[in-house]
C-alpha cells in the first residue's frame, strides 16, 4: 500500500509539472495554478506521510528520479508567474555593453538602443536602477558571455545551481546522521520546482551558499562558512543574517573573512558610493507585494529592519548553546516572515532545513505561501484577506500548538495540584 502512495504521488507530482509548463502565461491563469499548486503539495505531502515506512534505498531511488523528471518538465517553460529572469538578463546585456546596471535603469534614454521586443518588455519596475548585488552582475555576465540574451541558458544555470544544493545537502545529512531519504522533504518540494525551475530565481545561487556555509560550519570550518555566506551576500543580501551564529566568543576570523570577501566584491564599484546599492532603497520603501508581520502593522523600513536585527542578534547571543542548524533554522523562519515582503521564493532557502529539521507547520507554508499569488485573481492586483490569512495559518497553528503543549502535558499535574490530589504513577 506505502508503495502504491509513494509511486502514485510521485506520478501525480511530475503530472503536475509537465501541466504548469503547458500553460501558456501563469499570470493569466492565476487559478489554474493555484489549483495544479495545491494538487502537487498534496502529492509531496502523501509521499511524505509514507515514506518513513518504505526502505531507504529504493524509495530514495524513486524520490530521485520523481525529482529529475518534475525538474525537467518545468525548465524548457519560460518564466511568467514572474518575469525577473528577463531582468537578469537585461542586466548582463547592459554590463556588456560597457554600462553600470547601477547607473541607469531600462527606462533611461542612454539605454533606448539596449531594449527589443523581447528582454526588455517583460522588466518589471523598468524606472528602477538593479537592486542585484555584485556577486550576481558576476553571475548574470558569465552566462551571457556563454548564451547571450537567453532566458532558458539563465535559467538552466540557476538550475544546476539547485541541483548542487541538494548534492551539498545530502552530505549535510551524512554529517549529521540524518537519513537520506530526508532528501525527499528538499527534493519535492513544489516551492522549489516552480520557483527554480519554473520562474528561474536567482535565490538559487544564495541558497546554495547558505547550505555549504553549513556545511562547512558542522565540520569546524567557520572561516570558509564565512567566505560562502559572503559569496551568498554579494548574491542576495540575505544569507548576510547567519554570520553571527559563526562567531564564537572572541574568534573573529569569520568576521575578517567575512568583511573582506565582500569588500573585493564591491570594490569594482566603490566609485558609485551609496549607489552601488541600485535601487535598494526604493525596493524596501515602495515594494508592496505581500508585507511580512512586521511590515503589515507598521509600514516602516527602518522598523522591520530593526526587529530583523533584534531576532539575530538574539539567537546569536541568547540561544549560544542551541545547536547550529536550530539557530540557523530560527533565524531563516523568522526572517523570512519579518521581511518587507513575502515574495514566495524568498521562502526557498528554508526548505533544505526543513529536511533537516522537519515541521508540519513550516512545510505546510512552503505550500500556503502560494497564495500570494491569488494577487493576480482580480484587478488591480492584490492579495485577498482570506489568502493572506490561509497564507500563515499553518504557523499560525503550529505556534498556538507550541504554547498550548506544556499546558496540556502538566494538566495532570496541574489538576493535582490545585485538588491536592496524587496524580498516578507521580508525585503529589
Amino acid at each position: 500500500m506505502a508503495w502504491s502512495v509513494l509511486l502514485g504521488c510521485g506520478v501525480g507530482l511530475v503530472g503536475v509539472c509537465l501541466a504548469l509548463a503547458r500553460i501558456e502565461n501563469l499570470v493569466e491563469a492565476p487559478r489554474a495554478f493555484l489549483v495544479l499548486y495545491g494538487a502537487a503539495f498534496v502529492c509531496y505531502g502523501g509521499a511524505l506521510w509514507v515514506l518513513g515506512r518504505l526502505p531507504g534505498r529504493r524509495a530514495l531511488l524513486i524520490v530521485l528520479i520523481v525529482a529529475a523528471l518534475g525538474r525537467a518538465a518545468l525548465l524548457l517553460a519560460p518564466p511568467t508567474l514572474s518575469t525577473d529572469a528577463y531582468r537578469y538578463v537585461w542586466d548582463a546585456r547592459v554590463a556588456s555593453a560597457g554600462i553600470s546596471p547601477y547607473a541607469a535603469p531600462p527606462s533611461a534614454p542612454e539605454l533606448a538602443p539596449l531594449r527589443d521586443g523581447t528582454i526588455y518588455p517583460r522588466l518589471n519596475h523598468p524606472t528602477w536602477r538593479t537592486v542585484y548585488p555584485p556577486g550576481a552582475q558576476l553571475f548574470f555576465r558569465a552566462v551571457y558571455a556563454l548564451a547571450p540574451d537567453s532566458v532558458l541558458a539563465m535559467k538552466a544555470a540557476l538550475a544546476l545551481a539547485e541541483l548542487a544544493t541538494l548534492a551539498v545537502l545530502a552530505s549535510l545529512l551524512r554529517a549529521l546522521g540524518v537519513p537520506f531519504v530526508r532528501l525527499a522533504v528538499y527534493a519535492w518540494n513544489p516551492l522549489v520546482m516552480t520557483e527554480i525551475w519554473g520562474s528561474g530565481h536567482l535565490d538559487a545561487l544564495a541558497m546554495l551558499a547558505a547550505v555549504a556555509a553549513l556545511r562547512f560550519a558542522v565540520a569546524g570550518r567557520a572561516s570558509l562558512a564565512a567566505a560562502l555566506l559572503a559569496l551568498g551576500t554579494l548574491v542576495k543580501l540575505y544569507p548576510a543574517a547567519l554570520l553571527p551564529l559563526l562567531l564564537d566568543g572572541a574568534a573573529l576570523g569569520p568576521l575578517v573573512v567575512f568583511g573582506a570577501v565582500i569588500l573585493v566584491g564591491y570594490a569594482p564599484f566603490a566609485h558609485l558610493g551609496i549607489g552601488a546599492l541600485g535601487s535598494l532603497s526604493q525596493y524596501l520603501s515602495t515594494e508592496l507585494f505581500n508585507p511580512g508581520l512586521v511590515r503589515t502593522f507598521i509600514d516602516v523600513p527602518i522598523v522591520t529592519l530593526a526587529v530583523l536585527g533584534a531576532l539575530v542578534a538574539f539567537v546569536a547571543l541568547g540561544r549560544r548553546g542551541a545547536p547550529l542548524i536550530d539557530r540557523a533554522f530560527i533565524v531563516i523562519g523568522g526572517g523570512i516572515v519579518l521581511s518587507p515582503n513575502v515574495f514566495p521564493w524568498y521562502v526557498v532557502w528554508l526548505v533544505p532545513f526543513l529536511a533537516i529539521r522537519p515541521s508540519v507547520p513550516w512545510i505546510a507554508f512552503t505550500g500556503t505561501v502560494g497564495l500570494a499569488y491569488t494577487f493576480f485573481l482580480r484587478e488591480p492586483w492584490a492579495i485577498p484577506a482570506w489568502a493572506r490569512a490561509g497564507e500563515f495559518l499553518p504557523l499560525a497553528l503550529g505556534a498556538g500548538w507550541a504554547l498550548a503543549k506544556p499546558w496540556i502535558s502538566n494538566r495532570p499535574a496541574l489538576e493535582a495540584c490545585l485538588t491536592s490530589r496524587p496524580v498516578r504513577g507521580g508525585q503529589q
